[in-house]
């Protein structure tokens, strides 16, 4: 009777499970209960059955014998203490159960002892289970019984209780509610319905009942629609008109009035004319609503602070609407996005003066006098505050935004101005996208949103227009709070107080045309704000059309709905913005350049102000045409002139300026940006709402854009004229006989104070070049790289730099042919990149390049590879050094020290003073040649500073055009190599100077005189030399090139004078070798005095490169060598004992080897002191 083997539970044929290694004891003991327990002791307890299993014990055990049952029978009388198992050990029925019994014992005592927690929770949570049921089995059982006595109380008799009774319930347990007696009315409640009514009539009843009251509620929401729609949209303080919740209340009454139980009420066709005539005033403000929303005369209230990253955020409380609500702005330029009372802030000049602050009230004045708002006084006329962001993407909704439902008393509720005033016939919104979300569904649910598109095409063109005059005003505004303020008038000729002359005419232009940038960048901020309002609505009518089904049907192609706006818009827009240009732009205009004379007469002049007239002397005609203009621009009638109009009766009447065709470059980067972004914003409501960007209608560009007609007047009037200055320009400018002179001021010297900083004018070709340019090189930053304008103008600027280079090579060959600095310089050593290592390099590097440029400006063409090394791996070194110690002193004067080492290793044919025809190779430039070198230095390295400027973007400080410009960045470099070779020019050449003088000390006869202390005369001739040349050095060339020229000499006179000592030790440049006397002594003592203070009172101008401590150092060492000369043999071994570090051996050996007037010469004193 063994059951089955055990089912495989592994689910396959396979090896054993883990589970099954984990536990083997209870696999076994699985694999027993299985295989030798019988299947149906596992069965239901209640479908058990035990009496065929007594059958077969007791019928084995009546087979056996009748001797061997007497005998059992017999025993067990006997032994009644016996076990019962004895007596049925035979019986194999028996046996075969008591073996199950015992593993089924075994089962439950391994579970009982190894898994006692396992089975207390089953127990517990079984007897919660139980529990539960049992208590809702009673709770069932309360409930059908208060049914039954429901029943009964409502008269349904026995019968019908008895036949809803539960049939497991005992009749008895109904508290006597099947039998009949009297209620609680005195009715019979038993046999019959007596006074009650039935279930099915109490039901019928019922149901009267509600569409009595249905039809009562539908009446009354009728009647009541009127009033509340009045209370809605009437704005009563200090509640604002709410048109979104009056049509909900009017669409509600009207879709009830015209429902099936209504419509056949005739009491209430009064009713329906009122609802039908506030359903024609919701319409009025709803479209009057979304005019103020889309042009921007709402729905600009969106704070900072309730902006996120990435753009605007207003949410609901339960977080039920997300969306990007600011739309963002420019970073430059401001042109898309929505516009603030702020945000349109333009700082302008530095005197104080703001662009914007404080213009609304003097625009709602001047839009007041004229009856531009109508009616509605102080109504913005600018957009919401930007969220911030690039505008690169994301400018339309989000799908999942327009995918949420609208609720339209909730979400006008959160959308309206909280400060927004009670007086407005109109709501006054926030949030522009919620804003246009709740018209738009306020427009579906009145039925008229397919005349969304023909009620905007009919008024797009009035409300640009009105937002060009608002713009209007707000600049007149603007410049007479300047005028009032004392401003006075913005032209070229004062507009730039304080720069020099012709540099400056780029800046005061642009300062020039300030009001005309503002103007324009507020224009197009505006109109880029309406275009992004447009797409926005266009964006949630197409996708209301998608997803509504009424609506559906109705559009041939709902993803081009509005497109007809759009486009009507975008053509209104660029003619606006075009004729602002034209108005600004004179293309039949030649402008006449003088390049000889550096100067344009009569540019800032208005047009009258020329001719005969130049003088000042103006007609009376030009008089009435200024009373006419003044007459013209009156607040009143402000903004009824046209743009063209505008521009020249007040922008240009205002500015002192004339049109000009060069002003397109000044307009040119703000209108490309904005052109840019009306592209990518159209793109991307394409994108969003599937309209097709195949078809001919979304790509018709029926007339020229702004930003074509700019690169047209570009291209084809204002570039070649401006190549043309350049090159004729720069040119005529290297033709004169000056271009290269020194520009001296007279007035230099008439100052009290000399030694401050002079401004010194570069040459007349360097300030041709940097002027003429100028135009073009600003240009490059507004010109689309690698167009067709692009290359063309990279070359001619290529082609100015060159000419220019070579006329400068020409010249410095002309300064420096026969000079022997020129020959050090050219010499094949590295004398002249080991100049750099000196800090007075990078001091002039960083005086002229700025403290960041001066190594790329000092070593970049070494490290370019170029024919001309600037600055070798050390001076790289040197300078990352200075710059991370922050010139610590001793690791300065460490690194000052061995680089004056390096450099005087190259000098030493300079030192030999007593060499035959020493000196008649020292070819040395007189004063006039000095100043030209020290202008050419000046002039060079600040046109190259200039230009490589202007290469870079005022934001970044980066080369925005470094690939396209190699070759013109080259040919700037050359033109710094030029300045840095005539800097070193000038400093090689002072120390040439000045050796070519201190070199006839040692043969001067004050050194042997014995009556008097004399000076040498070379002494007061370098002393009156560097006094005059460091005036001709700062004349012609300022004061850093003066600094540099004159560094270091306070390191080699002490040396020459030093060098002038040995030679005498040598007995050298004497005649005779005569002994110098103790007045020698003193005369070389006092000679390091004077130069020493003839070269600080030389170098005692602002921005001086002289170093008080080299000085004193080297000064002092110089003089303790002079004074080695007059001490005896004793005092001088005994100085050589205990100073042996400050001077060589040589030195000391000369010393020891020569004839003083104290002593004689005895070199056995020297190796004694060794020993």
């Amino acid at each position: 009777m063994s059951g089955g083997p055990p089912p495989n539970r592994g689910g396959g044929s396979g090896g054993p499970s883990s589970a099954e290694m984990d536990h083997p004891d209870l696999v076994d003991l699985e694999r027993r209960l299985h295989s030798e327990v019988d299947e149906d002791f596992f069965q239901d307890p209640k479908k058990f059955r035990t009496l065929h299993r007594v059958i077969d014990i007791l019928g084995m055990q009546l087979l056996d014998s009748a001797d061997g049952q007497q005998q059992q029978q017999q025993q067990a009388r006997q032994a009644s203490s016996a076990d019962f198992d004895s007596i049925h050990r035979n019986n194999p029925a028996y046996v075969a159960l008591k073996q199950q019994q015992v593993i089924v014992d075994e089962a439950i005592e391994h579970m009982a002892v190894y898994h006692c927690s396992d089975l207390n929770s089953s127990v517990v949570a079984v007897g919660k289970v139980s529990r539960q049921f049992n208590d809702a089995s009673n709770r069932v059982r309360t409930l059908r019984r208060q049914v039954r006595d429901i029943k009964d109380s409502l008269g349904t008799g026995d019968s019908a209780a008895d036949g809803d009774a539960n049939p497991n319930e005992p009749a008895g347990g109904r508290n006597g509610t099947a039998q009949a007696g009297p209620d609680a009315n005195g009715t019979a409640g038993g046999g019959g319905f007596g006074g009650g009514m039935s279930l099915r009539e109490l039901w019928l009843k019922k149901l009267e009942c509600e569409a009595v009251l249905s039809l009562l509620h539908k009446l009354e929401k009728i009647r009541r629609a009127p009033p509340t729609f009045d209370v809605l949209v009437q704005p009563q303080p200090p509640s604002p008109c709410r048109i979104g919740s009056a049509v909900a209340v009017l669409t509600d009454a009207l879709r009830t009035m015209f429902s099936d139980d209504v419509a056949q009420v005739q009491a209430l066709h009064k009713i329906m004319e009122q609802l039908m005539t506030r359903k024609q005033r919701a319409e009025e403000i709803v479209w009057e609503t979304l005019g103020d929303v889309i042009y921007l005369r709402t729905g600009n209230a969106v704070l900072p602070g309730e902006l996120e990253q990435g753009g605007g955020v207003l949410a609901s409380d339960h977080k039920k609407h997300h969306y990007v609500s600011g739309e963002p702005a420019l970073r430059r330029g401001r042109s898309l996005g929505t516009a603030s009372s702020s945000s349109t802030t333009i700082r302008e000049d530095k005197s104080g003066n703001s662009g914007n602050d404080g213009d609304d009230s003097d625009v709602d004045s001047v839009l007041s006098d004229v009856d531009y708002d109508s009616g509605r006084d102080g109504s913005r006329t600018t957009a919401a505050a930007p969220g911030g962001g690039d505008i690169v993407g994301g400018r339309t909704i989000p799908r999942t935004i327009l995918d949420s439902e609208v609720d339209l008393e909730a979400d006008e509720l959160r959308c309206l101005e909280e400060t927004s005033a009670s007086d407005f016939a109109i709501p006054q919104y926030a949030d522009p996208v919620l804003a246009l979300r709740i018209l738009t569904e306020a427009l579906a649910r009145l039925g008229r949103l397919e005349d969304i598109e023909r009620v905007l095409g009919e008024t797009v063109g009035r409300e640009l227009r009105r937002i060009t005059q608002a713009e209007q005003a707000r600049t007149f505004a603007r410049l007479e709070r300047r005028r009032n303020a004392g401003g006075g008038r913005r032209g070229i000729g004062g507009a730039a107080e304080g720069i020099d002359g012709n540099m400056g005419q780029l800046a005061e232009a642009d300062e020039a045309m300030r009001d005309f940038r503002i103007h324009l960048s507020n224009l197009l901020f505006a109109f880029g704000s309406v275009a992004l309002r447009l797409s926005h609505l266009a964006q949630i009518v197409r996708h209301k059309i998608m997803t509504d089904p009424q609506l559906t049907g109705r559009y041939s192609d709902p993803s081009s709905a509005m497109h007809s706006v759009l486009v009507a818009a975008d053509t209104l827009i660029q003619q606006e913005v075009k004729c602002f240009l034209e108005a600004c732009l004179n293309e039949s205009e030649g402008d006449n350049f003088m390049y000889d004379g550096m100067a344009e007469e009569g540019r800032g002049a208005s047009s009258h102000e020329r001719g005969i007239f130049s003088l000042g002397i103006i007609t009376d005609t030009a008089s009435n045409k200024d009373s006419r203009s003044a007459a013209l621009t009156s607040r009143a009638n402000i903004v009824e002139l046209s743009t063209d109009k505008f521009v020249t009766n007040v922008l240009f009447a205002r500015s002192n300026m004339i049109p000009q065709v060069r002003n397109a470059l000044t307009f040119r980067r703000s209108v490309a940006t904005w052109a840019a972004e009306s592209a990518d914003l159209k793109a991307e409501l394409a994108f969003m709402t599937g309209e097709d960007t195949t078809s001919p209608s979304y790509n018709a560009n029926p007339k020229e854009r702004a930003i074509d007609y700019l690169d047209s007047v570009i291209q084809k009037n204002l570039l070649p004229m401006l190549q043309e200055e350049a090159v004729n320009g720069t040119i005529s400018a290297l033709e004169r006989e000056d271009a290269f002179e020194p520009r001296i001021d007279p007035a230099m010297y008439a100052r009290a104070a000399n030694s401050k900083n002079v401004q010194v004018e570069m040459c007349v070709a360097c300030q041709a070049l940097y002027r003429y340019t100028g135009p073009l090189f600003s240009a490059l930053h507004r010109l689309p790289k690698g167009g067709e304008m692009y290359s063309p103008l990279v070359a001619v600027l290529e082609h100015a730099v060159l000419t220019f280079n070579s006329r400068v090579k020409q010249r410095v060959g002309q300064i420096c042919r026969g000079k022997k600095a020129s020959a050090l310089l050219d010499a094949n050593t590295t004398f002249f990149s080991d100049i750099e290592l000196r800090r007075s390099y990078t001091q002039l590097m960083q005086a002229y390049f700025g403290e960041d440029d001066a190594y790329a400006a000092g070593a970049s063409a070494a490290l370019d590879g170029g024919s001309m090394p600037i600055s070798p791996s050390a001076g790289k070194s040197k300078i990352k050094e200075e710059k991370s110690s922050g010139f610590d002193a001793a690791a300065d004067y460490e690194r000052e020290r061995s680089a004056f080492e390096m450099e005087v290793s190259h000098l030493s044919p300079l030192l030999e003073f007593s060499s035959k025809n020493y000196g008649h190779d020292l070819a040395v430039c007189n004063d006039d040649e000095l100043g030209r070198a020290a202008c050419l230095a000046h002039s060079l390295l600040n046109v190259a500073s200039l230009l490589e400027a202007r290469l870079k973007t005022r934001s970044g400080g980066r080369d925005k055009t470094a690939g396209a410009t190699r070759a013109l960045r080259g040919s700037i470099k050359e033109i710094r190599e030029h300045g840095v070779r005539m800097a070193k020019f000038c400093r090689v050449e002072m120390l040439i100077q000045s050796v070519k003088r201190m070199s006839q000390i040692c043969a001067s006869s004050t050194l042997t005189a014995k009556d008097a202390v004399r000076l040498p005369s070379c002494v007061n001739d370098l002393g009156e030399h560097l006094t005059s040349a460091s005036d001709v050095l700062r004349e012609a060339g300022g004061n850093i090139i003066a600094a540099y020229s004159l560094s270091s000499l306070e390191q080699y006179i002490p040396l020459f004078l030093m060098q002038t000592v040995r030679i005498i030790a040598q007995g050298k440049g004497r005649k005779n070798r005569s002994i110098i006397t103790l007045n020698g002594v003193e005369s070389l003592d006092r000679s390091g005095s004077v130069l020493y203070r003839d070269l600080k009172g030389a170098t005692n101008f602002e921005n001086s490169f002289w170093d008080d401590e080299l000085a004193a150092e080297s000064f002092e060492r110089s003089a303790s060598f002079i004074a080695m000369i007059e001490l005896d043999m004793e005092e001088l071994v005994s100085y050589c004992r205990n100073n042996r570090g400050e001077f060589s051996d040589e030195d000391y050996k000369l010393m020891f080897s020569m004839d003083g007037p104290r002593r004689s010469a005895d070199i056995r004193k020297f190796a004694t002191i060794d020993k």
